[in-house]
């Protein structure tokens, strides 16, 4: 062996290890004679050298466990001498079980495509082809379109379904086959005739004369009375004719329908013939 080399071992051996914890700053001393000049200290990356005053620096230890620092050489007069480190040993600031960690892997594997950051969003710009966004102003008109025909459907379901139920009370069961005469004369086989039910009978014979009165005045609003048809009828051409013909049974009809007079069946076909010859002379234009 070398006695240089042997002599630096049996230094290191007797010099006591120094405990120091890993990142936080330790002052290490070399203990050169005063008689010799300590050269600066070769850096290495297992600790940074905050600073040097002689055989003493100031570092921060990077690894754990064993740092081994590098010798320091010195100078006295012509005789030059390397006096070695002192042993750290470097304890974790951290548990074990925190401070252990997986492998970093080494090449790291990545995913980021190839060329410019531009290059790849423009590969994936596939909404340009599409074009402009077609227009919505059609949904309007198809929805109000859609209302309009599921309210004449609505309507006509309706209407056929007033259509479809059976009459409960007409006197007669084809209006329209019916001439204005025939239409008098079917009050009397009516159920409310049969049945005495004389204000039902009575609106019956209200809504014939009505009708004769809309034909020929062309006072056609149900919601008059008849002190107010009989008011407007006398300013027409032959109203006052018609209003004397009239007044009994228009008499008649307030009494039966307003006031529940009563009567009969032979009463009810007295004033039928009333309204029958009212018809025959006054229903047309």
């Amino acid at each position: 062996m070398i006695p240089g080399v042997l002599t630096i071992l049996l230094l290191t051996s007797q010099i006591e290890a120094v405990q120091c914890s890993l990142g936080v700053p330790v002052t290490i001393d070399y203990s050169i004679p005063e008689d010799f000049v300590a050269q600066p200290i070769k850096i290495t990356d297992s600790f940074i050298l905050l600073e040097q005053q002689g055989d003493s620096i100031k570092i921060v230890p990077m690894v754990l466990d064993t740092l081994v620092l590098p010798s320091i050489y010195a100078v006295s007069d012509a005789l030059e001498r390397e006096f070695p480190p002192p042993v750290l040993v470097v304890t974790r600031t951290m548990p074990d079980t925190t401070w252990s960690v997986p492998v970093f892997p080494s090449p790291l594997a990545h995913t980021i495509p190839p060329g410019l950051p531009q290059d790849y969003l423009q590969r994936h710009s596939f909404w340009e082809k599409w074009g402009r966004a077609p227009s919505n102003r059609w949904l309007l008109p198809v929805v109000l379109s859609l209302a309009v025909a599921l309210a004449l459907v609505l309507i006509w379901l309706n209407y056929r379904k007033r259509r479809m139920l059976p009459s409960t009370d007409h006197p007669y069961t084809h209006k329209e086959s019916l001439s204005p005469l025939d239409e008098v004369r079917a009050l009397l086989n009516s159920k409310a005739f049969v049945e005495g039910r004389w204000p039902e009978y009575y609106m019956n014979v209200d809504r014939l004369l009505r009708d004769t009165v809309a034909v020929r005045f062309g006072i056609s609003s149900r919601a008059y009375t008849w002190f107010q048809i009989i008011r407007q009828v006398k300013e027409e051409k032959s109203g006052s004719k018609f209003t004397d013909d009239a007044a009994e049974l228009s008499r008649e009809i307030a009494l039966q329908r307003y006031a529940a007079w009563g009567g009969s069946r032979e009463r009810a076909k007295r004033f039928t013939s009333i309204l029958l010859a009212l018809r025959e002379e006054w229903h047309r234009q």
